[in-house]
């Protein structure tokens, strides 16, 4: 009886499979990486959505106006305002009561007829979302774009707190609600005004000077709405994308829907939802699409629109939105 005699591969037609097989795998692990940070981005825009939703049902039962946690209403227009951001325009030092997390355990207060000169003036933005989870509305994890990086808060007893724990533990930013009444999130703002959105470009605890300057953003001069998105990354959130090559934000409209946007400058009449609206700047519009960080900000601790056409909360206050951090 014959034995048959089967015939290996050689060593040249192993290499050409395992070759085929690594173009292959080259070839798709780019399409794979990006259908995973799609999928990611969804995530992020029902996390933004669900953060409308609750914020619309929270107004419902407190006189149409989105939560905004007690503060020295006297202290708006005054000299320094109130203190929300991580560093000081005079002293630049990190750490200061504006920062996310910091006497997180501390509540604020508002002023009374009984005692005007009361209240909280240092706090931060993200307060107004811990309103939501200490009432059990909304949990932590809600609160986290999956593309972000960042950790889900570890708080167990969420009622004893004020605050998240820190700033790598919340991935979204806030409109800035330590303003005049006009300028707050609330039922019956402008559909086109962005409420909330990822965490803009313009938040750094240990490094003041990390700002981009929008007057030295293009080749030619400042970067406009004509230009392409490639242009406008370092502006954009870095949670799309890594620091100063951020793809986009999800921001949240005052109707309550989410949408992806692929530069900042997508408010009401272009504007830009990580500056406060500069109405030196050129002109009208530009000072709309460029603004100045809230670092740059002539007046310390500005709120939306703040001195934009002359002095106090202005005719553009409304319209100005200022997500932050």
């Amino acid at each position: 009886m014959v034995k048959k005699r089967f015939k290996g591969f050689t060593l040249i037609e192993l290499l050409v499979v395992i070759a085929i097989i690594a173009l292959l795998i080259s070839i798709l692990l780019p399409s794979l990486s990006r259908a995973r940070e799609l999928s990611k981005r969804l995530v992020c825009a029902a996390n933004v959505k669900g953060i409308g939703t609750t914020g619309k049902i929270y107004s419902n039962e407190n006189q149409e106006k989105w939560m905004c946690p007690p503060f020295k209403r006297g202290a708006i227009d005054s000299a320094t305002g109130i203190d929300y951001l991580p560093n000081t325009t005079s002293a630049n030092v990190p750490g200061i009561n504006g920062e996310v997390g910091t006497e997180r355990g501390i509540s604020t207060t508002s002023e009374t007829m009984q005692a005007p000169d009361q209240g909280s003036d240092t706090m931060s933005v993200t307060r107004a979302y811990w309103m939501l989870v200490r009432s059990g509305d909304i949990t932590v994890k809600q609160f986290i774009c999956p593309s972000s990086g960042d950790k889900e808060d570890e708080t167990e007893n969420l009622e004893l707190y004020y605050d998240f724990s820190g700033y790598e533990n919340i991935s979204y930013g806030y409109q800035v609600p330590f303003g005049p009444r006009d300028t707050q999130p609330r039922e019956g703002i402008d559909n086109r005004e962005i409420v909330a959105a990822d965490k803009g470009p313009f938040y750094f605890p240990t490094d003041f000077a990390k700002d981009p300057p929008f007057d030295t953003a293009g080749t030619n001069g400042p970067i406009t709405k004509d230009d392409p998105p490639k242009n406008w990354r370092k502006f954009n959130s870095s949670a799309h994308g890594g620091s100063a090559n951020g793809e986009g934000q999800n921001a949240l409209y005052g109707d309550g829907h989410a949408n992806f946007i692929r530069d900042p400058a997508n408010g009401i009449d272009n504007d830009n939802i990580y500056t406060v609206i500069d109405g030196t700047a050129w002109d009208t519009m530009n000072g709309r699409i460029h603004g100045d960080t809230p670092h740059e900000s002539s007046a310390v601790n500005p709120y939306p629109g703040q001195d934009a056409f002359g002095t106090g909360a202005g005719k553009y206050s409304s319209t100005d939105s200022l997500v932050f951090p």
